[in-house]
């Protein structure tokens, strides 16, 4: 993979290197030489850069996963750029290969893609999704670019559907969630969970059930669900947490927004997707829209 950096300041490139976390024993060597150009000229790592040069570092390419097989399965890529991708997950969709799910999941529709368009890496998943829930999924290109974005704040934000009317409007949920059991994927609320904070404001109301968006969730596993369930408003459509769960329902949860500065050209990332069709379709059944 090439990393191509447009320099801001006077600087000897390994400082340079060092100030961006590039492990210096991660440049690719060639001819007994890092691969390292600046403009048009190659250098070495105790060469300088001036300000609005072009340096471009290059660190190894990953192989495919031999586990995930290649499957032709259409992908909703919302952005695309030559170090990550974002993509619009649909219910139903397992992220990764497991043996419970060998297939048909978005690690197999992404390998395909990857092969498609020559993109020489393994599957990097920043953030996850549920398999019921749908929704933004932010994927590294590389693994030292998935290490760059865990160093980085990143906003998500979700739309959910829940069971009932909640008396405060805009509320921050602060309370630790665990396993139920160690062979169980259930978790709960419990004094000696992990911290766990759900920040959301109610967005519409309808007859006994409310349109919610959260606004911050630190990402424990089942997060949201356990929070909502834990007072009595379980999301719709789960069927581990909602005892009103009615069969064929899909949990009415959806990642819409993610931002984040971009850990190569500093730019910011800013992607929001609107309300979808499936949501809509429900609150509109029910007089919500």
């Amino acid at each position: 993979m090439e990393l191509t950096y447009k320099i801001k300041k006077p600087e000897n490139i390994k400082d340079f290197c060092h100030a961006n976390k590039i492990p210096l024993k991660l440049i690719v060597v060639e001819n007994n030489e890092q691969k390292i150009v600046v403009n048009n000229d190659r250098k070495t790592r105790n060469d300088s850069v001036r300000k609005g040069d072009t340096l471009r570092i290059w660190i190894p390419d990953e192989d495919y996963d031999d586990a995930i097989a290649p499957e032709a399965i259409p992908l909703n890529i919302v952005y695309e750029d030559d170090y990550v991708l974002i993509v619009d997950k649909p219910h139903g969709m397992p992220l990764m290969v497991t043996k419970n799910n060998e297939s048909h999941t978005l690690a197999n529709a992404l390998t395909h893609y990857y092969m498609e368009n020559k993109i020489q890496s393994k599957i990097h998943l920043v953030n996850r999704l549920d398999i019921d829930a749908s929704g933004l999924v932010l994927v590294a290109k590389n693994r030292f670019i998935k290490f760059l974005l865990s160093e980085i704040p990143i906003k998500r934000e979700y739309f959910a559907i829940i069971d009932g009317i909640v008396p405060n409007k805009t509320l921050s949920i602060d309370l630790p969630i665990g396993k139920q059991q160690d062979d169980s994927p259930k978790r709960e609320v419990t004094a000696d969970g992990e911290e766990a904070i759900t920040e959301f404001t109610v967005i519409k109301e309808f007859k006994v059930q409310s349109l919610v968006q959260i606004l911050n969730e630190t990402g424990k596993t089942h997060q949201i669900r356990v929070h909502f369930a834990h007072f009595g408003f379980p999301l719709v459509g789960d069927h581990i947490y909602n005892p009103k769960y009615k069969t064929g329902e899909h949990l009415m949860l959806y990642m819409h927004h993610i931002a984040f500065k971009h850990p190569i050209n500093g730019k910011d990332i800013d992607v929001i997707r609107e309300l979808p069709n499936d949501l809509k379709q429900y609150l509109a059944s029910r007089g919500g829209l």
